[in-house]
């Protein structure tokens, strides 16, 4: 029997070190980096980050602690040699490179703020969009982050026409406010998704297609995140562990409750 074509084009596997992380100082000593713990005859291992792992990310506390054990479960954000990350001296002289924790920081709260927004729109909480969105009979402008960006206008042609948005709507505005910024964090050197023609091993024999190929486990979590958006695949939250489990095709089944054998075992524990 032949596998059936994966339809999904998301395509990533990641790097996570199996001695763990730790956190250094790096050469400037203005800063510490997570890097990979140096244990000899420990290497890496290979896995797939799991859909809602966005969600996670964003909830995540910004404190060293938190941010190590995400990266024990998951990795680094970016590769080890990708160039984003400083390299660190160990007291051993072996040399390694990490993100630093600004830059861990930085990314979480980027996550928090758009996933905080979707939700808005989601629940239609228009008091909240209210917060965000700036409009009069001229433009509709938003803030996100601390940036004041112009969305639409009546008399300048933007990438959105203005006479598209119905008076007083916040709603769809913030739709494409979302869309916008998560199309920036697509696009961005650092996080972008590269589109390759490549071979899988889940379609027929000699069948290649198109997969995008993101360059890093935060760009990973943002496709995911774009693509939670259209709805592409559906998020359940896990009754056994708490986390975000994808169900329907590519995930679990449609009525599963828990992420896996593990915590459905949990939960029903007496």
């Amino acid at each position: 029997m032949i596998n059936p074509v994966r339809t999904d084009p998301f395509i990533f596997r990641w790097a996570v070190s199996g001695a763990g992380y730790e956190w250094l100082p790096g050469r400037d000593n203005k800063d510490i980096h997570l890097v990979p713990c140096d244990e000899p005859g420990v290497g890496v291992y290979v896995k797939e980050p799991p859909s809602g792992l966005f969600f996670e990310f964003a909830a995540l506390k910004p404190s060293q602690k938190s941010i190590a054990a995400f990266a024990d479960e998951h990795g680094d954000l970016f590769e080890t040699f990708s160039g984003f990350g400083d390299m660190v001296i160990r007291d051993n002289r072996t040399v390694a490179v990490g993100t630093s924790l600004t830059d861990w920081k930085r990314a979480i709260e980027d996550m928090r703020q758009l996933v905080t927004l979707w939700g808005h729109i989601k629940q239609r909480q228009l008091a909240e969009l209210k917060k965000i969105i700036t409009r009069n009979d001229k433009g509709i402008s938003y803030t996100v982050g601390g940036r004041y960006v112009l969305l639409a206008h009546a008399e300048i042609v933007l990438d959105v026409p203005f006479r598209r948005f119905a008076p007083k709507d916040v709603l769809l505005p913030a739709k494409y406010a979302l869309q916008k910024e998560l199309n920036r964090r697509l696009s961005d050197p650092v996080t972008f998704c590269v589109p390759q023609l490549a071979w899988t091993p889940d379609t027929p024999a000699n069948h290649q297609r198109i997969i995008f190929r993101p360059n890093n486990l935060l760009a990973a979590m943002w496709l995911r995140f774009a693509q939670a958006v259209t709805e592409e695949f559906q998020l359940r939250v896990c009754e056994g562990c708490g986390k975000y489990f994808q169900v329907g095709p590519g995930g679990r089944r449609a009525d599963a409750k828990t992420c896996g054998d593990a915590c459905r075992q949990r939960k029903n524990r007496p």
